[in-house]
C-alpha cells in the first residue's frame, strides 16, 4: 500500500476530541511516500527497527498481531507528512488483507486520530485521502472536513536541513497560531493561485516564528531567480517551484504534485 507525503503551506490548528480535532489550512501530494507491507513480525522503517507512535495506535486499534515493514525515499520528522503517511497505509493495508471491509474514511480517521492524540499532525491525512492542492475548510477529521482541490501540475523541489518536532509545536499554546493560520486562509481564498499561494505561506511562516534566518534566505534567493518558495510546515525545510535550491547546502528532493494520494 502506498500513500503520498504530503507538505503543509499553512494551518490554523484547533485540538479538542480527535473526530472535532484537525487544522485549516492548505497541503499537496506529491509522487515520493510510504510504502507498507504486513510481515511476520517487527517494525521497520528502511531495514531500521522503529517505534512510530502513530503506527502503533493504527496496529493495536485494528488487533494486528504481525509486524510491519516501512520504505520511503524520504525523511521521518522533516515536513513530509510521513507519520499520517504511515499511519493510512497501515490502517489501509490491515483493512485489505486482514478483509475488515471498512470504508476508507472509517480508515482514514482512525489515521487521524492517531495522529492527534500523539499531537503528530492534523490536517495531513486528509490531504492525502483526497490529493493534489487540497484546501481544508473545517479543522476536523477527514470524514467530516470540507476540502476543495487545485490540480496544479508542477514540480517541487525540497531542500531539507533539519527536524522540527511537531509536538512540540502542537503541544503548546494553539490560540495565536490558529488566528494567524485563518486569516492566511482568508488571504489564499481572496486570490487562490498557486503564486498567491506560496505568498501566504511565506508570511505565515514569518508571522510565526516558524522560519529562522536561514530559512528566510534562501526563500528570498529563490524569489530573487523568479521562483516561489516557502517553508515546509513543519519541519526545518524550503519547498519551491522555479529552482535555485541548488547551491544550498542539505537534503535535496524532487517530485511532482499528484491528484491521488492513495495506490493500491
Amino acid at each position: 500500500m502506498f500513500v503520498s507525503a504530503s507538505v503543509t503551506c499553512f494551518f490554523a490548528p484547533k485540538l479538542g476530541k480527535p473526530r472535532n480535532s484537525g487544522s485549516l489550512g492548505v497541503g499537496f501530494t506529491i509522487d515520493k511516500g510510504v510504502k507498507v507491507e504486513l510481515v511476520d513480525k517487527g517494525f521497520l522503517f528502511n531495514g531500521r527497527d522503529v517505534e512510530i507512535p502513530t503506527l502503533m495506535h493504527v496496529v493495536n486499534s485494528l488487533g494486528y498481531d504481525g509486524g510491519i515493514k516501512v520504505e520511503s525515499d524520504l525523511p521521518l520528522g522533516c515536513g513530509f507528512g510521513l507519520s499520517g503517511a504511515i499511519a493510512l497505509a497501515t490502517a489501509l493495508e490491515i483493512n485489505e488483507k486482514l478483509g475488515l471491509n471498512r470504508s476508507l474514511f472509517q480508515i482514514a480517521d482512525l489515521a487521524h486520530e492517531a495522529e492527534v492524540l500523539n499531537r503528530t499532525g492534523l490536517g495531513d491525512v486528509t490531504t492525502q485521502c483526497h490529493g493534489g492542492f487540497v484546501v481544508r475548510k473545517v479543522a476536523s477529521c477527514p470524514s467530516r472536513c470540507l476540502v476543495d482541490r487545485y490540480l496544479w501540475n508542477v514540480e517541487v523541489e525540497f531542500l531539507i536541513m533539519g527536524e522540527i518536532e511537531t509536538d512540540e509545536i502542537l503541544g503548546g499554546n494553539l490560540k495565536s497560531l490558529y488566528e494567524i493560520g485563518r486569516e492566511s486562509m482568508k488571504e489564499f481564498l481572496r486570490r487562490p493561485t498557486m503564486k498567491n499561494l506560496f505568498r501566504v505561506s511565506k508570511d505565515f511562516s514569518i508571522k510565526t516564528g516558524f522560519a529562522d534566518d536561514e530559512i528566510i534566505d534562501v526563500i528570498e534567493a529563490v524569489e530573487s531567480r523568479g521562483g516561489y518558495a516557502s517553508m515546509m510546515m513543519i519541519g526545518r525545510g524550503v519547498f519551491a517551484v522555479g529552482g535555485g535550491l541548488d547551491e544550498f547546502k542539505g537534503m535535496h528532493v524532487k517530485s511532482k504534485v499528484v491528484a491521488c494520494g492513495i495506490r493500491l
